[in-house]
């Protein structure tokens, strides 16, 4: 299993790397695909408003869907380590309690990454992946030194979402 993190995607307007080929990642977010797919909506976006000068086409479509394809590397990454170090940990639980409270009472505004991945191709990698380390930050901010949800002050980490976290 591997990561491929290609800068340059594109021979001038000669050829062009799309999916796994520009930007293979790990399967621990089962986004591979998802993420190829929206290489070709993104793509045909781009022909539709700029036409084949495909130096062009291909320059900008490499700068928009690279910050997304490191994103959803860099989360398939973290969500390995997450499944394989932290599942049984009871921080880690009463963090996702704490998330799915947060999800219930603010659901424009605090969805929890792995649902912004999974459930939401609206939004995209590169959103998911810093509204993620914005949510993690308050997380453990609400539940440091908390061991229940009942200890957990959540109009607080609400209030602090709101705060945080514009609406999507």
């Amino acid at each position: 299993l591997g990561t491929v993190r290609c800068r340059r995607w594109h021979d001038a307007g000669n050829a062009l790397l799309i999916g796994d080929a520009a930007h293979a990642v790990v399967p621990f977010h089962g986004q591979g695909m998802n993420l190829a797919f929206e290489d070709c909506v993104v793509l045909e976006g781009i022909l539709d408003e700029s036409g084949t000068d495909w130096e062009t086409v291909f320059a900008r479509y490499e700068t928009e869907q690279l910050v997304n394809a490191n994103a959803i590397a860099d989360m398939a990454l973290e969500n390995y380590v997450e499944m394989r170090d932290t599942v049984r940990d009871p921080q880690f639980a009463l963090q996702k309690q704490l998330s799915f409270e947060l999800e219930r009472r603010l659901p424009k505004q605090f969805i929890p990454r792995y649902s912004m991945v999974m459930f939401h191709a609206e939004i995209p990698y590169s959103v998911a992946f810093e509204r993620g380390v914005v949510q993690s930050e308050l997380l453990d901010e609400f539940t440091s030194g908390r061991t229940t949800l009942a200890n957990v002050d959540v109009d607080a980490a609400e209030a602090a979402a709101c705060e945080r976290l514009a609406p999507l």
